[in-house]
């Protein structure tokens, strides 16, 4: 029976895009074609620091001072900080970070590398997926001390070749998703190993997972309401070594508010994890242990949607064509000095929000659409695209037209 609980919370608000900005950015005069003027047309940046406001009061600062008062009796947890969250934290909520480090300083939380920009670089080059990690282990290092060694790509996304990139980047460990049919008969709450790599492969146990994520709020469930000693029943019931429970850290506070009983759940888990004999566990703590099996993953897997694959970023038409525009104006935007800048336009969210899924999935994608419709998404996005492209070669004409007459 599990004797470890692995707890992995996802951190990230993505940077959202202005709707209706084409014009604005055609017009731009060739001497205002530069990072700050571009930045403040295309990100609504005033949505961004409310949204960044409400969920660090009502997630962020009461769930980080629980976890502190939590760590005398044993909590640990994983968080991986995605780099678009950190640029906001530094810029409009820096308590957030001076939180984090003292928990990090504290040895309370791990925490794990992913694509600095929570992107999905990994479906554009090797080089830039490895670029986008690199980024992210150095401004771990940078501010919070810590050299991560546990990896995951963007929403648990994995496959054998991005698997290979991440240890290259110097993963030990990477956390993915246990989908049923890479896992067959097996479990996901043992160690695996992937082919030809040293990698360690950690899977989330997806229902588990869900019945806080998804479940816990919803008073049809049979097991409703769900508290912290029916669960660790749950856990340490569950045959294997360990389990991870991976979640949005949102799921405090944000996704089910206070009032739903969601911190009072949290404050009991250790008390009943210790009562089941169950000890909390940082990933990397199984960096040494022998792989039970090696799993072989060549297509996309995530914890995304209820198909668990790339679909819920590249599953229609409309997806793929933005984020095939957007890659295509890497370099020209590179050379005017907003590579930056189109590293945000790789952030996952742009295109999740572009998707048309009905059912339980297409509910998820609604819920966090700051958008009225998906084609109102891909829309916003396309403008974008087509705006700066028109800027950066109106300026490149105005400064060629410039020089010859001086």
């Amino acid at each position: 029976m599990v004797k470890k609980l692995i707890l992995f919370l996802e951190m990230h608000q993505p940077r959202r895009l202005r709707h209706g900005v084409l014009n604005k950015l055609c017009d731009l005069r060739h001497y205002e074609v530069n990072e700050s003027i571009i930045n403040s047309l295309i990100f609504n940046d005033e949505v961004n620091r409310e949204i960044l406001n409400r969920v660090a009061d009502k997630s962020y600062v009461p769930t980080l001072e629980l976890i502190r008062d939590l760590s005398n009796e044993g909590f640990k947890a994983a968080i991986s900080i995605s780099g678009a969250l950190i640029d906001q934290l530094l810029m409009w909520r820096p308590d957030i970070i001076d939180l984090l480090r003292e928990l990090v300083k504290k040895g309370t939380i791990e925490l794990v590398a992913e694509p600095y920009h929570h992107s999905l670089a990994s479906f554009i080059s090797g080089d830039l997926f490895l670029e986008e990690l690199r980024d992210h282990v150095e401004i771990t290092r940078s501010l919070f001390g810590q050299v991560p060694i546990t990896f995951e790509n963007t929403e648990f996304l994995y496959r054998n070749d991005w698997g290979a990139l991440m240890e290259r980047a110097g993963a030990a460990v990477v956390l993915t998703e246990g989908v049923d049919w890479v896992l067959g008969w097996r479990s996901p709450t043992y160690v695996y190993g992937a082919p030809n790599l040293k990698i360690r492969l950690l899977l989330r146990h997806y229902r588990l997972s869900d019945d806080i994520g998804f479940r816990f709020s919803n008073r049809s469930w049979d097991q409703w309401p769900l508290t912290a000693d029916k669960y660790m029943a749950w856990i340490r019931a569950t045959p294997g070594d360990f389990v991870l429970v991976g979640l949005d850290f949102e799921t405090f506070g944000e996704h089910h508010w206070r009032e739903s009983g969601i911190f009072d759940f949290l404050t009991w888990l250790p008390k009943e994890a210790h009562r089941a004999d169950v000890d909390f566990a940082h990933p990397s703590s199984l960096v040494n242990e022998e792989p039970v099996d090696f799993l072989d993953i060549p297509s996309a897997i995530s914890w995304a949607d209820v198909e668990k694959d790339d679909s819920a970023w590249q599953g229609n038409e409309l997806q793929r064509i933005a984020l095939n525009h957007v890659a295509s104006i890497g370099n020209l935007m590179k050379v005017h000095g907003l590579e930056k800048t189109w590293k945000y336009l790789l952030i996952s969210d742009h295109y999740y929000y572009i998707s048309m899924k009905h059912g339980p999935s297409g509910e998820v994608h609604s819920y966090f659409n700051p958008y009225n419709s998906a084609f109102t998404a891909f829309k916003t996005i396309e403008d974008v695209v087509v705006g700066i492209t028109c800027a950066l070669v109106n300026a490149g004409r105005n400064r060629g037209r410039y020089h010859e007459i001086k």
